[in-house]
């Protein structure tokens, strides 16, 4: 199976981006704020709230990711269909390579596993990746536009973000099903996703995810004893996501911080609780994610090595 694959083209500009940022983030730290009072946050947060918020995250928060993957993957012609255990495990395995190496590599990794191992064409799963992308952004306004429809002062954005989403899904549901995407298996990927409606369902698994990171944005702002209403749970997660959206730093460590104590000190939060939070809420997701992914790696790198008959890791029995 062989087929012609645009070149990517060059990041180092996102990335040297990102690593100013989280420089930025540095400078900040070492200058605004009192180390004595971010200790002290963190001592006082509540062990409880955080080993709740990192239970959501990897039970749920791991099943809406993978099933709006997997979603997506359905209408793309393969040898062998990969099962949910399958992407879970990529899916961690990829997110550990992502946290531990620059520039999201995980994500060329799901590609080229899946290619390998299940014979998905690679032009379908970039595809895949693609729409998948705008489904995550579409999500995230529609659940900021929920957040906002108690009035508010910070409702605005929430707002711009959810009118931006609904528009996109309008413009999406009246989009003819046999809508030109371009040519190639790339452009037979989009056509396909659009025209089985599968973006539909993966949307909705997308929404859960956004909606268990909102609740998790809430937990550690609870864990921390930091009072903010839901419309800043939102306006977190929107500043947290814009600020990863370009691949960067192994893990996003500094930028995601940066997102987070920006959305907060415009809330009138202090900057150690704001910086406090930001430590916790990233440790949620990337402590839980890459000691799972390793796991997962290890388990594959096992499992290749057993032969003569026995199960390995890409088999749907092992």
């Amino acid at each position: 199976m062989s087929e012609a694959v645009e070149a990517p083209r060059p990041r180092w500009p996102a990335q040297i981006a990102a690593w100013a940022i989280a420089a930025g983030v540095a400078f900040f730290a070492a200058r605004r704020v009192d180390f004595s009072a971010l200790g002290s946050a963190l001592r006082g947060a509540s062990w409880a709230f955080i080993a709740l918020a990192v239970l959501c995250n990897v039970i749920a928060n791991t099943l809406a990711r993978v099933r709006r993957w997997q979603a997506l993957l359905e209408p793309i012609p393969h040898r062998q269909r990969a099962s949910f255990l399958d992407l879970a495990r990529l899916f961690y395995a990829a997110t550990a390579i992502s946290n531990l190496l620059p520039a999201r590599a995980g994500e060329a990794v799901r590609v080229v596993e899946l290619y390998r191992r299940r014979g998905y064409p690679v032009g379908a799963l970039i595809a895949a990746q693609l729409a998948e992308k705008c489904i995550e952004i579409v999500s995230l306004g529609i659940v900021c536009g929920a957040c906002a429809l108690p009035p508010g002062p910070r409702s605005a954005p929430l707002a711009l973000a959810g009118s931006l989403a609904g528009a996109a899904v309008i413009m999406l549901v009246a989009l003819p099903r046999g809508a030109r995407s371009g040519s190639g298996r790339f452009g037979q990927a989009l056509r396909a996703v659009h025209a089985e409606r599968s973006w539909v369902p993966s949307l909705l698994w997308a929404v859960l995810s956004d909606a268990t990171d909102l609740v998790l944005v809430g937990l550690c702002l609870r864990a921390l004893d930091i009072d903010a209403p839901p419309a800043v749970w939102a306006l977190i997660l929107l500043s947290v996501n814009a600020a990863i959206l370009l691949p960067s730093t192994p893990g996003q460590i500094g930028v995601l911080e940066a997102g987070a104590v920006l959305a907060l000190t415009a809330a009138c939060i202090a900057p150690e609780p704001a910086l406090a939070f930001a430590l916790v809420y990233h440790a949620v997701h990337l402590v839980p994610s890459t000691v799972l992914g390793v796991l997962a790696i290890s388990l594959r790198l096992k499992g290749d090595t057993i032969r003569n008959g026995m199960p390995t890791f890409s088999d749907p029995s092992a």
